[in-house]
């Protein structure tokens, strides 16, 4: 008997349509790899799930998955909206884990560069600088940079609004002393040195009978640390910012476990293939792989609809709103405005995701997909004529994929993010069995009747926000 991941590799891995497919639904050859990966780690759970089966009647000599279902499943692997939309991974056991990690400041635990959100890159360089205005009434100015300096390398800038082109130059002499010229500062009230290299404070008062501060003057501190730990001057009191660990999260997935049952009798089978002559097993794979993936892009467009909790961008399209040289009389200026509306998008999901710098895929409404589809006049939009059912890929915008789904709002749309290594997505899909289908069982109260089902265990689970909702009004 062969087995469920020999068949993979035999039947999906080397077909070059399949695989043609399976890119042209992923983010990247790098994310087609990582889900076919995926896929054949799937299929190949079925093998320790043999030894079960011999326990049930009828089921040791049935192969779990026959060929016209694992046609249907791989088919709809690759036709879903799941490329576009997850992170694919399969499931050991019905409830797994999904880990990822943020780099994390070891003094403080912030996310300096977390998976998804703004970073904060505040202090981790070596170079320390920052400027303030000047203030007569401040008799001392002290700044705490946090850092072990290194000596020689502490510069302050007094810069007079007047004349910003020529500021007064101040530096260390290695010893702790600031120089500067002649009547520009006086000793610290506390007595205390200039810069305390060991603590990283930089102290200076300026003499204010002989440098008169104006309005909008500004002083600006630079310095270096000394991140090799020179031991010539003692250890840092306290850690500098530029130390930094892996925090490991994880997301918990629990699978659902569904069944598609299909009932049948033998006359109509007969019927069918003399009528017409319609093999009835081709007829059930197809319309299987439509279901299935139906189940799942219904499934994954509910999930961006429930995860949905932001502030929408919106898209005004109506010419009469926008008065001046904004407004616009002509059709092509009505789509060229929705698609400069687009680049604002990007950038909302920029803003938004630190990651997501543009869309790579827009899941909207019937309004929204019209738009779409009325660029084609200019270029910008390539259909897809493979297009088979209304909730499916329309086509491309300037390469990025635009799906339609009649759950999304008709002037709404998501516009969302994939990184193209395929390890950020809005959705998680977890696989823990792919579609296998029972032994046919018949009825005793009529013979010529027979059922069989189908079976599967999955997840699509919200991981992160949705980076950026479109609103269309389309006018």
């Amino acid at each position: 008997m062969i087995s469920e991941s020999r068949m993979f590799s035999e039947q999906v891995l080397n077909d070059a349509l399949w695989n043609k497919m399976l890119r042209g639904s992923s983010r990247s050859q790098k994310d087609a790899d990582a889900r076919k990966n995926v896929y054949q780690k799937v299929f190949s759970n079925y093998e320790s799930m043999r030894e079960v089966a011999k326990t049930f009647s009828g089921m040791a000599e049935i192969p779990l998955l026959s060929n016209q279902y694992f046609n249907a499943t791989v088919a709809s692997y690759v036709r879903s909206f799941a490329g576009f939309l997850t992170i694919e991974r399969s499931m050991d056991q019905p409830t797994a884990l999904l880990w990822y990690m943020d780099l994390l400041g070891v003094t403080d635990n912030r996310k300096v560069l977390p998976n998804l959100g703004p970073e904060d890159l505040h202090g981790i360089n070596a170079r320390f600088q920052t400027s303030a205005a000047l203030d007569s009434s401040i008799p001392m100015y002290k700044i705490a940079t946090n850092k072990k300096l290194i000596p020689g390398s502490v510069e302050i800038q007094l810069v007079h609004a007047a004349d910003p082109a020529n500021p007064i130059i101040i530096r260390d002499d290695a010893h702790g002393n600031l120089l500067a010229p002649a009547g520009v500062l006086v000793a610290n009230s506390d007595n205390s040195l200039g810069v305390d290299y060991r603590t990283g404070v930089i102290s200076f008062s300026i003499d204010y009978a002989n440098f008169v501060v104006a309005t909008d003057d500004k002083y600006t501190v630079l310095g270096y640390e000394d991140v090799a730990g020179d031991p010539a001057f003692g250890q840092l009191t306290g850690p500098g910012n530029n130390r930094f660990k892996v925090g490991m999260q994880n997301i918990v997935c629990t699978s659902e476990p569904d069944m598609l049952v299909a009932e049948n009798n033998l006359m109509a089978i007969a019927a069918m293939q003399k009528a017409v002559g319609a093999n009835p097993a081709e007829v059930t794979g197809a319309k299987l792989t439509e279901l299935y993936t139906k189940l799942v892009n219904g499934k994954l467009v509910k999930g961006l609809n429930d995860m949905w909790n932001g502030n929408a961008w919106q898209i005004d399209l109506d010419p009469t709103a926008m008065p001046g040289q904004n407004q616009y009389t002509d059709y092509n200026s009505y789509l060229e405005k929705f698609m400069g509306e687009l680049v604002e998008v990007d950038t909302e999901l920029a803003k938004r995701s630190y990651k997501g710098v543009r869309a790579t895929a827009y899941i909207v409404g019937f309004n929204v997909a019209n738009l779409f589809m009325k660029l084609k006049m200019s270029g910008n939009f390539v259909m897809n004529t493979d297009s088979t059912y209304i909730n499916d890929l329309v086509g491309y915008y300037n390469g990025v994929p635009v799906m339609r789904h009649e759950d999304v709002g008709v002037n709404d749309g998501y516009a969302v993010c994939k990184t193209a290594d395929g390890q950020l997505a809005p959705l998680m899909r977890g696989i823990f069995l792919p579609l296998t289908n029972t032994p046919v069982v018949g009825n005793y109260n009529n013979p010529s009747q027979f059922a069989s089902g189908v079976y599967y265990q999955e997840v699509n689970q919200p991981i992160v926000p949705i980076f950026c909702k479109v609103w269309a009004l389309a006018a």
